[in-house]
């Protein structure tokens, strides 16, 4: 039997084992051997499960569906480079009000809210905008890093993603959320990236996520 992923379940194959992401149920789930149990295709879209009982299960669970997906996902390619300690000098006015508007977006519409509706909300605003060329990202990705140790929020990496993100927006200019995954130990992660370039993280240290998901 052939099932497909919805589009709020995304898939990860780290060696023998696969890590769920279900964005509407903002929750992850590792399968230890689970290439061999689920049989992922290459595409991440769908799975031909080892038998039955592992395919009602996962029915059941609303993490897929029978028939096989209409289309691939992209496969995401971790960042081979970061832009470093890079210095751009003062915040223009401009910057000054873009960085105080990610952080309205950050008061209305990131805190209470679930990982579906936020991620809903940027790529929303991703409409009639256009991808600019890396060095304009790298340049507003450096600014960002010269200020945040003096912002007030947390360290934590969907926080700071979320700002940088609207930032970027807000400035208009855009970048790929990406959310990465590893296992023995597990852990999450996500970071901001155009192109091979890692915009709010160490490319070294990326390295050891399997990309699950991008936004944009």
């Amino acid at each position: 039997m052939t099932l497909s992923l919805p589009s709020h379940v995304h898939l990860a194959a780290i060696g023998d084992d696969v890590v769920l992401l279900d964005t509407a149920a903002d929750a992850y789930m590792c399968i230890p051997n689970g290439v061999a149990i689920l049989r992922p295709a290459l595409d991440r879209a769908s799975l031909a499960p080892v038998n039955d009982a592992v395919a009602s299960g996962l029915q059941d669970a609303g993490l897929a569906n029978p028939g096989e997906a209409a289309t691939g996902r992209a496969r995401l390619c971790r960042p081979t480079r970061d832009i470093g300690d890079l210095q751009v000098g003062h915040l223009s006015l401009a910057q000054i009000l873009a960085l105080a508007g990610a952080f309205w977006d950050l008061m209305w519409r990131y805190r209470g809210r679930t990982l579906a509706e936020i991620l809903d909300f940027v790529a929303g605003e991703r409409v009639n905008r256009t991808m600019a060329a890396g060095p304009d990202a790298v340049r507003l990705a450096g600014v960002f890093q010269q200020v945040a140790v003096w912002l007030p929020m947390p360290r934590k990496c969907l926080v700071r993603s979320f700002v940088l993100l609207r930032f970027l927006q807000r400035s208009g200019v855009d970048a790929t959320w990406v959310f990465g995954v590893t296992t023995w130990p597990f852990r999450a992660h996500c970071w901001l990236q155009i192109g091979d370039t890692a915009l709010d993280d160490n490319a070294e240290r990326i390295v050891e996520y399997e990309p699950i998901l991008g936004v944009g």
